[in-house]
């Protein structure tokens, strides 16, 4: 009697598309799609040396905070999703399907109109996972049970869909500067306006008593509504005495083409104080 089988164990992995190198790599890594021009594509490379099982699927969501300024994925906001979602209205062609190694697929998307929307950005998350090609179950000839592990890679893209005259804008509401056992950073607390995110870089230079610039640090951020965003500095040469912190936020980033971005009138910057003893 043979005792032939496979046993599959799946797991899944979350990376950003940066970590797909040798196996699924996904271009661009935000979609824009307006009114006017309802279709786009994505573009899915198989660069790893096994046929590759891909799906997609839509999901609305947004990067957050937590009380620290510490970054974190936002799913099941059922209200913000009721005004902002558009997962429920892209569609995707094809949206499952085999890659052979090194093959590659155009993905396209379109967004169904809805005239019930108002003039603003929205968005969902484009999820495409992808795992190994599973070998036909029997293929093994031997009288032993054997155990095979797939890992399932999950990348996260973004979606947005401009309608109408779109607008964003930013307000400090404050900055402090602090400091825990391993690092010094930066704490920015945003109120986002307008009817659009705001998507950008967040720069931070830090100056001594001279005026004189002593460090500098920057990161690509969004903001969706109304944020705390941390940005560490390197203190390391930073002596005894008082400093001044200046961010400063702009409509620029290096992974998104300038006309996709919806602009701040003007760059948004605040200025503090802190001492280090």
């Amino acid at each position: 009697m043979s005792k032939t089988g496979y046993v599959f164990i799946f797991i899944l992995m979350l990376f950003p598309t940066s970590f797909a190198r040798g196996q699924v790599t996904i271009s661009p890594t935000s979609i824009f799609i307006n009114n006017q021009n309802r279709f786009s594509t994505l573009l899915i490379l198989n660069g790893s040396n096994k046929a590759q099982e891909i799906s997609i699927n839509f999901e609305f969501g947004y990067p957050t905070s937590d009380s620290l300024g510490n970054l974190q994925m936002l799913y099941g906001d059922s209200l913000d999703a009721a005004k902002y979602s558009i997962a429920n209205d892209i569609r995707g062609f094809p949206r499952n399907f085999t890659l052979a190694p090194n093959q590659r697929q155009v993905v396209r998307l379109t967004v169904k109109p809805n005239s019930n929307r108002e003039d603003g950005t929205y968005w969902t998350r484009i999820k495409t996972t992808s795992n190994p090609e599973s070998p036909p179950i029997g293929e093994n000839n031997g009288n032993s049970v054997s155990t095979q592990i797939n890992f399932r890679f999950q990348q996260i893209t973004s979606a947005f869909y401009k309608k109408g005259n779109v607008n964003t804008g930013l307000n400090f509401k404050e900055l402090e500067i602090d400091h825990d056992s391993t690092s010094w950073y930066a704490l920015a607390f945003l109120k986002r306006n307008g009817n659009s995110p705001f998507l950008g870089t967040m720069f931070l230079k830090i100056y001594d008593q001279n005026n004189n610039v002593v460090q500098q640090a920057k990161m690509v951020t969004s903001i969706y509504f109304d944020e705390k965003r941390k940005i560490k500095f390197d203190y390391s040469d930073l002596t005894s005495g008082t400093y001044k912190a200046e961010i400063t936020l702009k409509s620029q980033r290096p992974d998104i083409p300038q006309e996709d971005l919806v602009p701040l009138k003007q760059p948004v910057s605040k200025t503090t104080t802190f001492t280090v003893r």
